[in-house]
């Protein structure tokens, strides 16, 4: 027959010094624990905010990059449009032969300006 595992046995108390002292241990392990995994837990916490932070800032240069390359290439563009439609460059350009004569109308007569 096997023993019961745990047996009715009365425990012997202890001198209070030395109950003092093995709660004293306990409960020190117990803060240096928690201490510990409060310490871990906080360090993790701002190792993932701070990462964020520098992603964030990584995604704002690239985006400041960008729009300049941006602003750059529409200012090129706008400088290309003005070029392109100025009038010493159209008046001196072949399409300006081909164009109609125009026609001469006045839309203020000698007469208009007369005064009565």
């Amino acid at each position: 027959m096997n023993p019961p595992l745990f047996k009715n046995r009365q425990r012997t108390p202890r001198a209070p010094k030395e109950a003092i002292h093995a709660e004293a241990k306990k409960t020190i392990k117990a803060l240096i624990i928690t201490l510990s995994l409060m310490i871990f837990a906080l360090s993790i916490g701002f190792f993932i905010a701070t990462n964020d932070s520098s992603q964030k800032g990584y995604t704002l240069e690239q985006q400041k990059l960008k729009n300049e390359h941006l602003k750059s290439e529409n200012t090129a563009l706008i400088t290309k449009i003005t070029q392109a439609t100025a009038s010493s460059k159209i008046e001196t350009s072949d399409k300006v032969d081909d164009m109609e004569e125009e026609l001469v109308k006045n839309y203020v007569t000698t007469e208009d300006n007369s005064v009565y």
